[in-house]
């Protein structure tokens, strides 16, 4: 089967997504033009052969057993890559909407698919796409398993933490105000060259909320906030609280409860991400 396909970079979600799965593939083998990976999505494993490059591919693909896949998958450690998968209709086109989570958050694009190459020539892409990258290596599904994030990649983020405590057995978050104290947020900022991101997430809270703990690199949620820039949340156990810190005269610090957290903060997206990772800490 050919496979002709374009690609586009998105920094916010549509209205309308349908058919969440989850996807984890990962790479059996590779060279120039050729890769053979594995899937598993939903109940179904599939193994598949992809030649060529750029717009048009040839793709063999076959289902296997459940065993097959289990023997075969230990084969792509260090070659992986999982991603939530939506669908839209733009005009006549099917358009598939693929979130990639773990290390590889909060990147999204969007894939459409064609019967033709006039057909893909033909198309506008909708209003929420944005840069596309078809063909484009660092996108790759390949690259990105092998090689992360791409350095320098055109979609917008931050870095945030998500300062906790247990107290009187309790789940406390620190909040800390925007620059203008007007309204409460998590400590946030740029991602730093050269720097781990969750590395960054220990250091806004240092200088933000005048924290110090640690964060489990892997365990981070990409939050979609509308108008806003994507944040990349690492939850970050506190171990110290400083009475003074870089910020201190520039924003309020408040240690409430899980529930209050979730009263102060006015971004109804930012609350539902906090309620996510929350429940994902480990005990």
């Amino acid at each position: 089967m050919i496979e002709i396909e374009r690609k586009f970079l998105i920094t916010t979600l549509p209205n309308g997504l349908t058919d969440e799965i989850c996807i984890q593939q990962g790479y059996l083998a590779h060279e120039d033009n050729l890769e053979i990976r594995l899937r598993r999505t939903g109940d179904m494993r599939l193994l598949t052969i992809k030649e060529g490059s750029g717009l048009s591919r040839q793709e063999t693909e076959v289902e296997i057993s459940h065993d097959q896949f289990d023997q075969l998958w230990p084969v792509t450690e260090g070659r992986r890559l999982e991603k939530l998968r939506s669908q839209i209709r733009v005009g006549a086109h099917k358009v598939e909407i693929d979130r990639y989570i773990g290390d590889l958050a909060p990147l999204m694009v969007a894939e459409v698919e064609f019967t033709s190459i006039e057909e893909s020539e033909r198309f506008e892409k909708s209003s929420f796409m944005g840069r596309e990258v078809t063909g484009v290596d660092a996108y790759k599904n390949l690259f990105l398993a092998l090689h992360g994030l791409p350095v320098n990649s055109a979609f917008e983020h931050q870095i945030a933490a998500l300062p906790y405590l247990i107290r009187g057995g309790q789940l406390h978050i620190v909040l800390v105000t925007n620059s203008t104290q007007t309204r409460w947020i998590i400590p946030k900022g740029q991602q730093e060259p050269d720097m781990p991101r969750h590395n960054v997430a220990v250091m806004e809270a240092l200088e933000e909320a005048g924290v110090i703990g640690s964060c489990i690199p892997r365990l981070h949620l990409a939050c979609h906030q509308k108008g806003e820039r994507t944040l990349d949340i690492y939850p970050l156990k506190v171990t110290t609280i400083l009475k003074k810190w870089p910020e201190t005269g520039r924003r309020r610090r408040r240690v409430v409860t899980l529930d209050k957290a979730l009263k102060l903060i006015s971004d109804p997206e930012l609350c539902r991400c906090i309620k996510r990772l929350a429940s994902r800490l480990p005990t």
